[in-house]
């Protein structure tokens, strides 16, 4: 009866060390991708082209492809997506970004964290236009 205790208490252990290293993996970083600044581009200097943007930030780290064409964002393809991907809100993000032609659009509700980081690798794609 004791052995079967201590096996309890061990594996009580590992399954205790294994939440406490999701709940990390699951927040870690929040607070700084909340707080990035999103810088808008200014289409007009970004040249014709296809031009890849990442962001890394834990389980928001991804990678992007921005496709422009006459100054204009025609297309947007999500490489690598975030840890734990909603493709609903990706989506809805590429859609908001193409229809304003902007990175100045509203976090999508309940996924400002997501949001952001999907913006970051926008801007991030889109700077390469400038060079």
């Amino acid at each position: 009866m004791k052995k079967w205790k201590k096996w309890l208490l061990i594996i009580g252990i590992i399954v205790a060390v294994f939440i406490i290293g999701m709940f990390y993996y699951a927040m870690a970083g929040m607070q700084e991708i909340k707080e990035m600044i999103i810088t808008d581009v200014d289409l007009s200097q970004v040249k014709d082209g296809v031009y890849t943007g990442e962001f890394k930030g834990n389980r928001w780290s991804n990678a992007l492809e921005v496709t422009v064409e006459d100054h204009k964002i025609t297309e947007i393809k999500v490489i690598d997506d975030v840890g734990i991907p909603i493709p609903e809100i990706s989506q809805k993000l590429i859609e908001s970004v193409k229809e304003k032609q902007s990175l100045n659009i509203d976090a999508i509700s309940q996924a400002t964290i997501n949001t952001k980081a999907y913006l970051k690798s926008i801007e991030n794609a889109l700077k390469k236009g400038m060079e």
